[in-house]
Formats: C-alpha cells, sequence, structure tokens
C-alpha cells in the first residue's frame, strides 16, 4: 500500500481536496459548501401575525379539511374490517384459498393500514394548526419569520413553511412569500 502525504498550509486545508491513494483506489474529499443563507429559524417580526377575521376564515377551512379526513379514516377503517372479516370467513371454510388472492388480500390490507397512517398525520398536522390559531401564529413561516401567502394556506392549511422557502429552500428577500405561475 503507498500513501501519498500531502503537506498542508493553510489554503490547502481550508480550500483543497484531500486525495489519498491506497493499492489502486483514489478518495476525494472536498471542503463542505458555506451556505447562503442562515439555516436556523428567524424569529417574527414583533406583534407580525393575521387579523382575527383572517385567523377565523383558516378555522372554518381546517374544520371543513378535518370533517372531510375523519370520514375517509371512517371508510378506511371499515375497509379494514371487512378485509380482516373476510379473512377469517375463509379460514373456517372448507374451500383453501388460493395464494394468489391471499397475496392481493394482504396487499390490500397493507394499502389500507399505509392509507389509515397518512389520514391519522393529517389530523394531528390539522389540530396542531389549530393550536397555532388559537395562539395567534397561524400562518407565519417557522423559517423566514414572514406572513404565509392566503392562497397557499387556504390550499395546504397544515403548512408551516412560506413557498419562497419551501420552493427556493430561501427566504424572500423583500420579506413577502409569493405564489408565481412559472412562464
Amino acid at each position: 500500500m503507498t500513501t501519498k502525504s500531502v503537506k498542508k498550509t493553510k489554503e490547502t486545508a481550508t480550500t483543497a481536496p484531500v486525495v489519498a491513494k491506497a493499492a489502486g483506489a483514489v478518495a476525494v474529499s472536498a471542503p463542505a459548501p458555506r451556505p447562503s443563507q442562515p439555516t436556523l429559524p428567524i424569529p417574527p417580526k414583533r406583534g407580525l401575525r393575521y387579523a382575527d377575521k383572517d385567523l377565523n376564515a383558516f378555522k372554518e377551512q381546517i374544520i371543513k379539511e378535518r370533517a372531510v379526513a375523519v370520514e375517509e379514516l371512517r371508510m378506511l377503517r371499515e375497509r379494514l374490517e371487512d378485509l380482516t372479516n373476510s379473512e377469517a370467513a375463509e379460514e373456517s371454510s372448507i374451500y383453501s384459498m388460493h395464494m394468489a388472492e391471499q397475496g392481493s388480500e394482504a396487499i390490500e390490507k397493507e394499502k389500507t393500514y399505509a392509507q389509515i397512517t397518512r389520514i391519522q398525520d393529517y389530523l394531528r398536522k390539522l389540530d396542531e394548526a389549530m393550536h397555532r390559531i388559537d395562539d395567534k401564529t397561524f400562518g407565519i413561516c417557522k423559517m423566514c419569520g414572514i406572513l404565509i401567502a392566503k392562497e397557499r394556506l387556504m390550499a395546504v392549511p397544515i403548512t408551516t413553511l412560506s413557498a419562497s422557502y419551501k420552493i427556493h429552500k430561501r427566504c424572500p428577500e423583500d420579506g413577502i412569500d409569493r405564489i408565481v405561475a412559472k412562464s
């Protein structure tokens, strides 16, 4: 095994990649890129929040979304119960079920479990959004500290990030969240 030693100076330690050879293999490690924007959350400006009228509109939207999700959860649980009951009935049957049918039912149960989990997570996030409305912190981007666009909040009431941060991974320079269609 041969190793090539690299003399480190101030300049090479911070900017030059380090190359090491061992038995014909080459490993290169480059310095980590420096972020252009701070990645820590920026606190909102004092007094920045949506008006009570807007918060009530968001609350109504969340209540509607929650009712739809609860109904969907109820239907999925019924479906899961039906799949489980049909499986139990077939086990007591004289005729055995074909392996392919057993596999299909198992996949259906798995998909139903996954959908139930997804909806339960969505309901939890809706409840968290309701708490933010009560705290009057709803609609403030947790990374930029700016007001999230109303259109985004009406479409995705569980969001905690501005569209600007979600899309570009940086806060808008002018402090205004805009949803702009691509041309």
